[in-house]
């Protein structure tokens, strides 16, 4: 079954709608352990850009943008 365009718009706010201020994406990893090459391995980024999306100069997008939003989704459950 295709989703609608309506169906991937809601889909899409509501994970911009998970993705918490930089700061706390920060702390969730750091509480995890996590360094940040460890999370961009995981996610399939850049430690560079795990670092500006914490820093908040930049918001990940597309596919990264899922994938982050998953690893903060799991380290929000994990603390």
């Amino acid at each position: 079954m295709t989703a609608t365009v309506a169906e991937k718009i809601r889909s899409r706010l509501r994970v911009h709608l998970d993705l918490p201020p930089p700061d706390e994406r920060r702390e969730l990893r750091e509480k995890a352990g996590l360094s940040q090459q460890e999370l961009a391995d995981v996610i399939g980024a850049t430690r560079q850009a795990v670092s500006h999306w914490e820093a908040g100069l930049r918001t990940p997008r597309g596919v990264l943008l899922d994938r982050y939003v998953e690893a903060i989704r799991t380290l929000r459950e994990a603390a």
